[in-house]
């Protein structure tokens, strides 16, 4: 971090009451969202400051919320203590294990903290550390402090989600379209929400073509640490998010499926937007994305009459 900043920060994070009987961590590390590569925070003060068992966090005092506040864009934040004689799980790192997890996102205006609810991955984990009983499954006003901590270790690293590719597959096509334009890639990537109208509540209705469209990165992608290859990457790309989509009658946008717990694409998908309480529906599309899909469909249909006059 710069020195700057850290100080700055610092001194926010200074006034915050800490626990007593529990020591601190020894690790937050904040993924996802579209980060290259994990942040590690291991400044002491920072460390010393933020726990899971006060969850100064959290602004404990406004009343939480049930659905997610900031569309689509949040960061996974993991909280990491050395050699805290748990069951060893894949989300370890050496003799650090994780022993709590949270969410964050910023809307613009505001941060917000999110607690795993029960019958979530991470709700098991958390409750070896703390429960919150009913904090638990809901969006918390984040306090300044964690905002500053967030916000500055996010920027110091200067890292933007950016997409390498969109394939579309299945439906009408008689074989994948890759769109690699970068407007495009700009426009429709997982982060903007621009394909699904959020204000309808989740629902299903006619549609025909149903198509798969998958997004990748360069390389190992977004992955917390480097995996092996799995069956939907590509040569020199990593699968980062998927949906499913069906194709809209005559006016009509058609209807996206987000991936849930037990869906295709979930594992990458949880890593790079999290979908939150929407995960595993359908919803009503938008008409822009709409006309992305089917122009580049009707794309390959014109070609393909061209080649066979």
């Amino acid at each position: 971090m710069n020195q700057r900043i850290l100080s700055a920060v610092l001194v926010i994070v200074a006034a915050v009451p800490l626990a007593h009987g529990k020591g601190p961590v020894d690790l937050i590390l904040i993924s996802g969202g579209g980060l290259n590569q994990p942040i590690e925070i291991t400044d002491p003060a920072a460390l010393n400051a933020f726990n899971p068992w006060i969850g100064q966090f959290a602004d404990w005092k406004h009343r939480p919320l049930t659905d997610h506040p900031c569309y689509r864009r949040s960061f996974e934040v993991m909280f990491y203590l050395k050699s805290a004689g748990l069951i060893p799980s894949a989300l370890d790192r050496g003799d650090l294990q994780m022993i709590y997890a949270t969410r964050y996102c910023w809307t613009g205006e505001a941060g917000y903290v999110y607690l795993p609810g029960p019958g979530e991955p991470l709700y098991g984990p958390n409750g070896g550390t703390i429960i919150r009983g009913d904090a638990d499954g809901k969006w918390h006003p984040a306090t300044p402090a964690w905002d500053s901590l967030m916000s500055s270790a996010v920027t110091m690293r200067d890292q933007e989600a950016v997409l390498d590719k969109i394939v579309i597959s299945g439906g009408e096509l008689h074989h994948p379209v890759e769109i690699t334009d970068p407007d495009a890639l700009s426009k429709f990537d997982p982060w903007t929400g621009i394909i699904v109208d959020w204000k309808t509540p989740a629902r299903m209705g006619p549609c025909n073509w149903e198509y798969e469209v998958t997004y990748f990165k360069r390389g190992t992608g977004f992955k917390k640490q480097p995996k092996p290859a799995t069956p939907s990457d590509e040569p020199g790309f990593r699968l980062i998010y998927g949906l499913r989509y069906c194709m809209g009658n005559a006016g009509e946008p058609g209807y996206v499926h987000l991936a849930g717990y037990t869906d295709k694409f979930w594992e990458q998908n949880v890593h790079v937007a999290w979908d939150g309480t929407q995960a595993g529906e359908w919803h009503l599309s938008t008409l822009t994305w709409k006309e992305f899909i089917q122009r580049e469909v009707d794309g390959q249909l014109h070609r393909a009459i061209a080649a066979n006059p």
